[in-house]
């Protein structure tokens, strides 16, 4: 019989509204219309596999190593449940 399960460890996100004070904190530039792009100072503070363009929506996931990982908004709110 199959049963429906939320992911049960709590994770610290913000998601990203393209202000420039975000911009700053996680070391992004604008590329293109909409989009930003991670900078050469940003490499530390992000996951190996997290993307390099993002868009505004998109939420940045801290994770046990202190690294940033990104999830599309709609890939977040599938994934996850706010708790708090």
């Amino acid at each position: 019989m199959l049963h429906e399960y939320r992911k049960k460890t709590t994770i610290k996100a913000e998601q990203f509204d393209g202000s420039d004070e975000m911009m700053k904190k996680y070391g992004l530039k604008k590329f293109g219309w909409e989009g930003f792009v991670r900078t050469r100072n940003s490499l530390d503070n992000f996951d190996f596999g997290a993307p390099l363009v993002f868009s505004k929506g998109d939420w940045f996931i801290e994770g046990d190593n202190g690294k940033i990982n990104v999830l599309s908004d709609k890939e977040f709110r599938r994934t996850y449940e706010r708790c708090d």
